[in-house]
């Protein structure tokens, strides 16, 4: 084989080796953000005291969400909760049994106050089915 050969040889591995490292990357981002059972129309707990089957990812996602909620609908004393305020107690994710349809039931317990909340939220992803958060 002449050198020429060679090279081309070598320059071939190397974009074939970059192409898998990048798919690869991409294909564990997808992995660990995608909504689980986007599609499923079955009826489905994901995450609760006794059943987890998210990610870490997909949990911080669905934390998250909850946090928000909570913050936007209620108040303690007239003044916003503070998130240092807010300690968790407990989650509850289930896959609805409508495509991209999601609930969520999260309690907390606010430390000023000694008051338990409890929240419950329905929301649809809509465009794609990541849970990845650019801004909530």
């Amino acid at each position: 084989m002449d050198k020429k050969k060679i090279l081309q040889i070598i320059l071939l591995s190397i974009m074939i080796g970059i192409i898998c490292i990048v798919g690869g990357i991409k294909l564990h981002d997808w992995y660990i953000w995608h909504a689980p059972a986007y599609n499923s129309t079955e009826k489905q707990v994901l995450l609760s005291s006794k059943i987890d089957k998210l990610t870490d990812e997909q949990k911080n996602a669905f934390w998250e969400y909850a946090h928000a909620v909570a913050h936007s609908e209620f108040k303690v004393d007239d003044e916003n909760v503070a998130n240092e305020d807010i300690e968790d107690e407990s989650l509850l994710v289930e896959k609805s049994n409508k495509k991209h349809k999601y609930d969520i039931s999260y309690v907390c317990k606010v430390k000023t106050s000694d008051t338990t909340i409890k929240c419950s939220s329905k929301f649809t992803l809509e465009t794609h089915s990541s849970l990845k958060i650019k801004s909530i």
